[in-house]
C-alpha cells in the first residue's frame, strides 16, 4: 500500500510544476461545487426519520403550525381610542402586503362586513349541519307559545329602531333566530373567549389590543427566507412604533425561536472553530518554531473538508448547518495525520522509511473513524447522517492527502532524531509502570460496568434549545393576550383523507367540549363544530328531518300566524322560514366551506399528498398537562404536539438505537482491524482500549450528572474516533518496540500526545458557545478525550508489556491464543514439532509485520534447514551469512542446546527484527551488519549470496573447518584447493568439509 504514496511522492518531488498546477485545479473544482452547497437551519433534521415514526413525522410536516406570526397591537394606557389600533393595525397590514407580500400566505384577524354576511348566510342555509343535539333540546323550548310571543316581541322593537331595516332581513327569514344556535359554533375557532369584532378587527373585550394572525408562505424550515421576513416586520413594527406615540405592537412566532437558535448555532460554530484554530496554530508555532509547516499541516485538513463539502453539495440539495457545524469540530481528529506524518519524519529523516511507518496505521485510523461516522446513518436522523457522512469523507481524504502533500510540501530540514522535542519528556515515559495509575484506571472501569447504563437521556428539545429572554418576554406577553396563558396543546386529527381526518376531528371535538364542561380545560379552538365529515353532516340532517315533522311544522306555522297577527303582521311575513324548514338540504364539500367567507381553514385544515390533518388548540393549566395528554396517548388517528410529548414519541428508544449502532460499529471496527492486522490478539488488543474508554466515559457521566440529548449524544462517536487514533497507533509504537526493539514511545508517544491536544482544544472551544445545545457537547467530549488518551498510555501499554514485551525480555514468546490451547491440552511437542520446530520458530514472529513473509520461507525452507543439521555438531561455533530475518539461527538454535551462532546480516530491517526475537536474547545470538566486526568461526553457512565475495574468502580461509552453502551460488573451488571436500551436495544444499 505504502509504494503506491511513495510512487506519487517521487512524481511530485520530480514534477513541481505539474504538481502545483494540479494542486490549484483541484481546488477550484472544489471551491466551484462548495458555492453551490445550500445550508439550512431546520432544526427538524434533528427528527429520527424511522419507518415506524415516518407516519406522525408526515402529519407534523402536513399540519405546518410553527410558520405562524402572532402580532399584538397593544394601547400603553386606557385612555387610547380603539380607533387608534385600527388606524395602527391598517397601516401595518397594508405595508406589509406591499412590501413583503411574496412572504405572506394570509393576514388573519380581520373580517370585512361583508364576509359577515356571507357567514351568516352560509349557516342559514345549512342550518342542519350546524345543530347539535344540545341545540334541539334549546330549540324545542322555543316553540312554545309563550317563548314564541317573547321572541315575536323582541323582534318587532327591533323593527321599530332606527336601525330595524337592516335587522329586518333577519328577523322575517328566521323569527326564532335558529341561527344564531349555529352561529355559536363559530366562537369555538378561539381558544379565548375574551374577543370581540371592531371595524372589522379582533380586539380584546376591554378594547386595548388587536391581535393578528400572519401565516407565512414559507415552511418553517426555509430559514432564508424567514430571516428575511422578520427583518422586513422589524423595520415596519419599528417604524410604526415610532410614529405612533400611543400604540406599540410586538410579534412573536415559534420560527422566532428557530431562526434565533440558527443564528446562534451559526456564531458559536464559527466563533468557537476560529479559536480552535488560532490555538492550536500558536502552540504548534511554538513546537516547532516555525510558521511555514503548522500552515503545511492545514492544507490538507482544508482541502479534505473542501471535498467533503464539494461531494455533499453533489449528493443532497440542503445540508443542515448544524451537521456542518459539529462536523467542523473533527479538526482535531484531521490534523492528526499530517501531525503523525511530520513527528514521524522527525525521527527517521527516510522517506521510505516514513511510508511504511506511517501509512498502514493512517489507513486503518481513519477508515474506523469512518465506519464510526458513517454508522450514524443507521439512526435515520438527516442531520446525523450528514453529520457521519461530512466527518467519514473529511477524515478519509485528510489522511489521503496528507500522505501526498506534507511530505512533499514540507522543508524537512527540520529538527532530526538528535534533537529534543518539547512533548518527549512526556511522550516517552511509561506510564504503564506506575502502578497507582494502573490500578485507578482498573478501578473506573469496574465500577463504570454497574453505571454506563444508567445515563440519563433528555428528550425535551426545549431544555437545549436557544431561547433568548427578550425573546420568552415577548411569547408570554403576545400567548397571553391570545388567551394561551398556561399551557397550549395542539391537537391534530389526520387520516388519509380529508374526511377520515374530520371524522377522527369530530370525535375528539366531542370529547373536548366534554373535559370542558367538566373543568379539565379552560377553553379550546376547534371547527369540530362547525366542519364536519360526510358521515357527521349525513347524520345532522337526519336529526334535522326528523326534528321538524310535518305536526311540528304545522303547529309551528299556525302559533307564528296567531301570535305574530297580534302585532301586525302578515300572515305571508315568515314564508322564507317556512321555505326552510321544508327544504331538502345536501352535505357540504370543502370547498362549500371556502366559498363561505373568512372561516380561516387553513389555520385548521392541511391537506398533503398522503395524509391530510385537522388541528385543534386546547388552553389548560400546567398541572394538568400530564393527566390530559395520557388521555390521547397510544391513540391512532389522534396526536398531541407538545415539545416533551413528541420528543418523548419521536426520540423512544433512541438511546437503545443508539447503543445498538454503537455495538454495530465495533463489530465492523473490529473486521477491519482483523483484514489489516490479520491477527485476532492485536485485533482484539486494539478494540480493547476502545471499549474501556467508553465505558469509563460513560461511567463517569452518571456521578457527573450529565445527561445525554440528541444534540450531545454524537459525543461519543468523537469518543470513539478518538480512541481507536489513539489506540491504533499505540499499537504500532507496542509493535515497532516488540519487532525493532526501539522505543516505540519515542516514535509515536509524542504524536500520539500532541493529537490529543489539538483534539482537546478543537471541542473545548465549544465552552464558548451560547448555544445550550453546542455547549452541552464539550464536556462529556473532553472526557472521553482524556480517558482515551490515559488508557492508551497506561492500559493498553501495560497490557502489551506484560504479554509480550516482559516476555520477550526474558527470552519467552509473547502469548497467543494457539499457544494456551496447545499448552492446555497437549504437555509434549508433537513428531513434526521435534522434526522441524515450526511453532517455536515461528512463535518468534509472532505479531510481526514479517510474520506471513517467514511463515511462507520456513515452509519452503525447513527441509533444507533440516538437512543441513545434520551436519552440525553440539559445541560448534557457527557463523551464517544472511539470516533471512533469523529462521535459520533459530532452527539451529531449538535443534541444538550448546550451540554458538553469530550472523552476520546487513539488510537493517532483516537484521533488528532477528535479533529482537526471544529466542536470540535468550541463546544470545549475535548479529553483525559488518564483515570486519564478525568474529571467525569453523563452522560458516552462507545462505543465497554475498556481494563482496573475494572479501568474504578472504575472511573465512584461515579459520573454516566446514563450509556449507544454501540456495547459494558463491564461489567454493578455493576450498577444493585447501584439501575440502563435498559431503553433501543436493537440493541447492552444498557440504564440503576439510578432510582429515
Amino acid at each position: 500500500m505504502h509504494k503506491a504514496f511513495i510512487n506519487s511522492y517521487r512524481y511530485l518531488k520530480n514534477h513541481k510544476i505539474i504538481g502545483l498546477i494540479l494542486l490549484g485545479v483541484y481546488l477550484l473544482i472544489m471551491l466551484f461545487f462548495v458555492s453551490k452547497l445550500q445550508l439550512s437551519s431546520d432544526i427538524s433534521s434533528l427528527v429520527p426519520a424511522s419507518d415506524e415514526k415516518a407516519e406522525l413525522k408526515k402529519v407534523l410536516e402536513t399540519a405546518g403550525l410553527s410558520n405562524t406570526l402572532m402580532v399584538s397591537i397593544s394601547a400603553k394606557d386606557k385612555t387610547v381610542s380603539p380607533d387608534s389600533l385600527v388606524v395602527y393595525a391598517n397601516q401595518l397590514t397594508g405595508q406589509l402586503e406591499s412590501d413583503f407580500g411574496n412572504y405572506i400566505y394570509d393576514i388573519k384577524g380581520r373580517i370585512p362586513q361583508e364576509d359577515l354576511r356571507q357567514i351568516y348566510g352560509f349557516v342559514y342555509e345549512n342550518l342542519p349541519v350546524f345543530l347539535d343535539k344540545q341545540d334541539y333540546e334549546q330549540l324545542s323550548e322555543r316553540l312554545y307559545p309563550d317563548s314564541i310571543r317573547k321572541r315575536l316581541a323582541s323582534g318587532y322593537r327591533q323593527l321599530m329602531t332606527p336601525t330595524g331595516f337592516v335587522t329586518k332581513d333577519y328577523f322575517l327569514k328566521d323569527p326564532l333566530s335558529i341561527t344564531n344556535l349555529g352561529l355559536s359554533k363559530l366562537q369555538e375557532l378561539q381558544v379565548s373567549e375574551n374577543f370581540s369584532l371592531y371595524n372589522n378587527y379582533l380586539i380584546t373585550n376591554d378594547r386595548q389590543h388587536i391581535l393578528l394572525f400572519i401565516s407565512t408562505a414559507y415552511s418553517v424550515s426555509d430559514s432564508d427566507k424567514n430571516e428575511k421576513f422578520l427583518e422586513g416586520v422589524e423595520q415596519v413594527v419599528t417604524k410604526l412604533n415610532s410614529e405612533f406615540s400611543s400604540v406599540q405592537a410586538d410579534y412573536f412566532g415559534e420560527m422566532m425561536y428557530n431562526l434565533a437558535s440558527s443564528q446562534q448555532i451559526g456564531r458559536d460554530i464559527w466563533f468557537s472553530l476560529l479559536v480552535a484554530t488560532g490555538i492550536i496554530l500558536i502552540l504548534l508555532v511554538f513546537l516547532f518554531r516555525n510558521i511555514f509547516i503548522p500552515l503545511i499541516l492545514f492544507l490538507p485538513i482544508v482541502m479534505a473538508a473542501f471535498s467533503a463539502l464539494a461531494i455533499l453539495a453533489v449528493l443532497k440539495e440542503n445540508v443542515p448547518f448544524l451537521s456542518f457545524g459539529i462536523g467542523a469540530l473533527v479538526l482535531g481528529i484531521c490534523l492528526d495525520y499530517p501531525l503523525h506524518i511530520i513527528l514521524q519524519y522527525r525521527k527517521t529523516l527516510h522517506i521510505q522509511k516514513l511510508y511504511g511507518e506511517i501509512v498502514k496505521p493512517s489507513m486503518l485510523s481513519s477508515l474506523s473513524i469512518a465506519v464510526v461516522f458513517l454508522c450514524l446513518t443507521f439512526l435515520k436522523i438527516e442531520a446525523l447522517s450528514i453529520l457521519g457522512l461530512f466527518v467519514a469523507l473529511s477524515v478519509l481524504l485528510s489522511s489521503i492527502l496528507s500522505l501526498i502533500l506534507v511530505p512533499w510540501l514540507i522543508d524537512f530540514k527540520i529538527q532530526g532524531p538528535d534533537q529534543s522535542f518539547f512533548l518527549d519528556r512526556f511522550s516517552i515515559k511509561d506510564y504503564s509502570r506506575l502502578r497507582t495509575l494502573v490500578y485507578l484506571i482498573l478501578g473506573i472501569s469496574a465500577i463504570s460496568i454497574f453505571l454506563f447504563n444508567n445515563v440519563e437521556f433528555e428528550k425535551d428539545f426545549s431544555e437545549v434549545n436557544y431561547q433568548p429572554e427578550e425573546l420568552k418576554k415577548t411569547e408570554r406577553k403576545v400567548e397571553g393576550l391570545a388567551g394561551r396563558l398556561g399551557k397550549t396543546i395542539y391537537m391534530v386529527a389526520y387520516g388519509n383523507r380529508i374526511d377520515d381526518a374530520l371524522q377522527e376531528n369530530s370525535d375528539l371535538y366531542d370529547r373536548l367540549k366534554l373535559m370542558k364542561e367538566e373543568g379539565e380545560i379552560r377553553n379550546f379552538s376547534s371547527i369540530g363544530g362547525v366542519i364536519l365529515s360526510t358521515l357527521t353532516q349525513n347524520e345532522r340532517i337526519e336529526a334535522w328531518e326528523t326534528f321538524w315533522n310535518e305536526a311540528r311544522r304545522d303547529s309551528l306555522r299556525s302559533n307564528l300566524v296567531e301570535i305574530s297577527g297580534e302585532y301586525g303582521f302578515k300572515t305571508e311575513s315568515f314564508d322564507r322560514f317556512y321555505s326552510l324548514l321544508d327544504q331538502d338540504f345536501e352535505n357540504l364539500d370543502l370547498d362549500d366551506y371556502k366559498e363561505a367567507g373568512s372561516f380561516y381553514l387553513s389555520d385548521f385544515i392541511s391537506e398533503g399528498a398522503q395524509v391530510s390533518t385537522v388541528n385543534s388548540a386546547v388552553s389548560l393549566p400546567r398541572d394538568n398537562v400530564e393527566d390530559f395528554l395520557s388521555v390521547f396517548e397510544g391513540r391512532e388517528g389522534i396526536l398531541a404536539i407538545d415539545n416533551k410529548a413528541i420528543n418523548k414519541l419521536f426520540l423512544k428508544g433512541l438511546k437503545n438505537d443508539f447503543n445498538e449502532v454503537l455495538l454495530l460499529t465495533l463489530v465492523i471496527v473490529f473486521i477491519l482491524m482483523l483484514i489489516f492486522y490479520r491477527s485476532l490478539e492485536i485485533s482484539l488488543f486494539t478494540i480493547f482500549p476502545v471499549i474501556v474508554t467508553w465505558l469509563c466515559t460513560f461511567g463517569m457521566l452518571v456521578p457527573l450528572q450529565i445527561q445525554l440529548n440528541v444534540f450531545n449524544m454524537v459525543f461519543s462517536t468523537f469518543v470513539l474516533a478518538f480512541s481507536l487514533a489513539y489506540s491504533i497507533f499505540m499499537t504500532r509504537a507496542c509493535l515497532m518496540e516488540y519487532e525493532y526493539g526501539t522505543k516505540g514511545l519515542k516514535f509515536y508517544g509524542n504524536s500520539i500526545l500532541l493529537a490529543g491536544i489539538t483534539n482537546m482544544f478543537a471541542i473545548g472551544a465549544l465552552f464558548f458557545a451560547g448555544h445550550s445545545a453546542l455547549n452541552s457537547i464539550p464536556l462529556p467530549s473532553l472526557i472521553g478525550a482524556f480517558f482515551a488518551l490515559a488508557v492508551s498510555f497506561v492500559l493498553q501499554r501495560g497490557i502489551f508489556r506484560k504479554l509480550v514485551l516482559d516476555r520477550v525480555e526474558i527470552g519467552e514468546p509473547p502469548y497467543f491464543f494457539k499457544q494456551v490451547l496447545r499448552v492446555n491440552t497437549r504437555k509434549q511437542p508433537s513428531e513434526s514439532e521435534k522434526l522441524y520446530r515450526k511453532g517455536a520458530v515461528l512463535s518468534n514472529y509472532r505479531y510481526k509485520s514479517v510474520f506471513e513473509d517467514v511463515r511462507k520461507k520456513f515452509r519452503a525452507c525447513r527441509e533444507k534447514m533440516l538437512r543441513l543439521s545434520r551436519y552440525i555438531n553440539e559445541n560448534e561455533q557457527v557463523s551464517i551469512i544472511n539470516s533471512e530475518y533469523g529462521i535459520l539461527p533459530l532452527f539451529l538454535s531449538y535443534k541444538f542446546d550448546t550451540i554458538d551462532i553469530q550472523v552476520l546480516e546487513r539488510v537493517d530491517e532483516s537484521r533488528q527484527i532477528a535479533k529482537n526475537t526471544p529466542q536470540s536474547r535468550k541463546k544470545n545470538i549475535r548479529y553483525y551488519a559488518n564483515l570486519d566486526e564478525l568474529p571467525p568461526t569453523g563452522v560458516y553457512i552462507i545462505h543465497g549470496n554475498y556481494e563482496d565475495s573475494e572479501a568474504l574468502i578472504n575472511f573465512i580461509k584461515p579459520h573454516v573447518q566446514k563450509f556449507i552453502l544454501v540456495d547459494s551460488d558463491f564461489p567454493h573451488r578455493w576450498l577444493l584447493d585447501m584439501n575440502f571436500e563435498i559431503v553433501y551436495r543436493q537440493n541447492n544444499i552444498l557440504v564440503l568439509q576439510k578432510a582429515e
